[in-house]
């Protein structure tokens, strides 16, 4: 029979040959729950950085079809259409030189402008389009606005008119809007190329 002694010495034995796998799987256990984490961390991040970019595609997405659905309108002479990219106060400069201040104003200007220019043949487009968002609800956008085969005041089909268009627009609830935009001839027209309804003689 063992005495007491030989006992400890035995079970001593036995936890120190037992220890270090233990210890060893806890280790193991624990470095895999970090690396877990980890790994979690890192797809938190880029789920919520895919979020946002595909939120900001989306805005751009919206702020460029405000510069689209007005070079339609215009094709399509529909005054009031053109005039709803704007927001409700918003502004205009025409490439005349005219201000435009508020939605009704502009259909007032629009519809007259379009009705001369407007013929069969004529297109309206955006192109060239430079987006930036100063916030996560402003965009200020610089683009080309290219017309071809417009109708003079005299009845001349004029082949093409770059325009050079610059828009601040703004989210509005879940909307964008034009707050203000500002057009210029990039080229220089006839003196009497779109003569506008507000100007004076």
């Amino acid at each position: 029979m063992k005495n007491p002694q030989t006992y400890r010495a035995a079970l001593i034995a036995a936890h120190t040959i037992d220890s270090p796998p233990q210890k060893t799987k806890s280790a193991l256990r624990g470095l895999m729950q970090r690396v877990g984490l980890a790994s979690l961390a890192c797809a938190f991040v880029i789920g919520a950085t895919g979020s946002a970019s595909a939120g900001e595609t989306q805005d751009e997405t919206a702020v460029r079809a405000l510069g689209d659905t007005f070079a339609n309108a215009f094709v399509q002479k529909n005054a009031e259409l053109r005039a709803s990219t704007f927001a409700e106060d918003g502004t205009f400069v025409t490439p005349q030189g005219d201000f435009l201040q508020g939605r009704v104003e502009m259909a007032k200007d629009f519809g007259p402008e379009a009705q001369q220019a407007v013929n069969g043949s004529t297109q309206a487009a955006f192109s060239n389009y430079r987006v930036r968002f100063i916030k996560t609800d402003v965009a200020v956008v610089d683009a080309l606005l290219t017309v071809r085969n417009v109708t003079d005041p005299d009845g001349t089909i004029i082949p093409v008119v770059p325009v050079n268009f610059f828009y601040v627009a703004v989210r509005h609830g879940d909307k964008w809007l034009i707050q203000d935009g500002r057009a210029h001839f990039a080229a220089a027209p006839p003196s009497n190329m779109f003569k506008s309804s507000t100007s004076k003689d």
